[in-house]
């Protein structure tokens, strides 16, 4: 074989190992390819979920028949510690009856003076009072303003910090309540819309809706926790 020929063999060789090579990399860049195609349907698929459970706790939230039990529960929880607490005094007054008198006085025995326990509960009812009321009235002037301040052409960042505001204050008057729960995905809700934008009409008219049960459903759990504190 003459030299001409060699140097055309070897060539072609190498021409081959070159295809080889270039359907390799080829190859290689295809699974890269699938492999991110896949990892992004995964990050779908977890965005998708998120926004489901986000959904399910709103759905929840709105759904009336569970926030009327929680509410039922919560008052059955406090008429437990409410009688829980009348059973000691009962006792002592039983206590009271039963003291023997004096064997020295033959005739009969004088009355015991009886001081009415309405008195005492008065004066502690009097100053529960006062303290239902001062936090009724605070409650009450936080929930007149929210109720301004919302209007229409409101934006949603302001809508969502005054709301959060109606929650810390109704924490710190009333406690645990479900309405917390409310309250909080309210602000969730509007937090993810554009800061700039202003509520949907349907949204507004739902948000004013809101503030009247929640005003409603805050004045009795005041009310109710003052009376049996």
């Amino acid at each position: 074989m003459s030299n001409p020929e060699e140097m055309l063999v070897q060539l072609i060789n190498s021409i081959n190992k070159l295809s080889t090579l270039v359907q390799n990399v080829n190859d290689a860049i295809s699974k890269l390819s699938t492999q991110i195609t896949q990892l992004e349907t995964k990050m779908t698929g977890f965005s998708n979920v998120e926004n489901q459970v986000t959904e399910v706790g709103l759905k929840l939230g709105e759904i009336p028949g569970i926030k009327e039990m929680i509410t039922n529960l919560n008052s059955k929880i406090d008429g437990l510690g409410s009688i829980a607490v009348a059973a000691p005094a009962k006792s002592k007054a039983k206590g009271k009856k039963k003291s023997t008198p004096s064997v020295a006085v033959p005739a009969e025995p004088a009355p015991e003076e009886y001081t009415s326990p309405g008195i005492d509960e008065e004066d502690a009812g009097e100053g529960v009072s006062a303290e239902a009321d001062a936090a009724f009235n605070a409650i009450s002037k936080k929930f007149k303003h929210i109720t301004q301040m919302v209007s229409p052409t409101s934006s949603c960042g302001n809508i969502s910090k005054m709301i959060g505001d109606l929650r810390d204050e109704v924490e710190t008057h009333v406690g645990m309540s479900p309405m917390l729960y409310e309250l909080n995905s309210w602000v969730q809700r509007i937090s993810k819309m554009p800061e700039a934008d202003v509520l949907l009409p349907e949204v507004h008219s739902e948000l004013i809706g809101k503030l009247d049960d929640w005003l409603t459903r805050v004045t009795k759990a005041i009310h109710l926790k003052y009376q049996e504190g």
